[in-house]
């Protein structure tokens, strides 16, 4: 059982660890930002970038990309979004867990999220051309 002076401790304490977190979150939030995942085909004629979110947010086609065909275009897409999201997440992971640290619970949720969303995309994407 705790006495009253461990238990003040123990809230004092907590308070210190949330505003410790607090004061974080704007470099998080703005090292989240600048996460950018990026994809290219062997060729170079093909590229993708990604936020941390996966949303595209360029996308280059070459003119010699045109040539492989509409369907084989399509696919090399999706294999370049995939490569760059799971870059993306990756990313937005080491960056969290550098401004928060390896133990705060946002990190261990970021990573088991990275861990559940690699392992889905290993079966298969919802849309791809196979």
């Amino acid at each position: 059982m705790w006495g009253a002076d461990e238990a003040i401790e123990r809230v004092q304490e907590d308070v210190r660890r949330a505003q410790q977190r607090a004061e974080r979150y704007p470099a998080l939030q703005s090292a989240i930002d600048g996460v950018r995942g990026r994809a290219a085909s062997i060729r170079r004629d093909l590229s993708v970038e990604v936020d941390a979110a996966g949303v595209l947010r360029d996308l280059r086609i070459g003119a010699t990309a045109l040539d492989r065909g509409g369907d084989r275009l399509a696919a090399e897409i999706f294999d370049l979004l995939n490569k760059a999201t799971k870059q993306a997440r990756a990313e937005t992971l080491s960056a969290t867990t550098e401004i928060m640290g390896e133990d705060d619970p946002i990190v261990k949720t970021i990573a088991a999220d990275l861990e559940a969303r690699n392992a889905g995309d290993e079966l298969g994407r919802p849309g791809s051309i196979q």
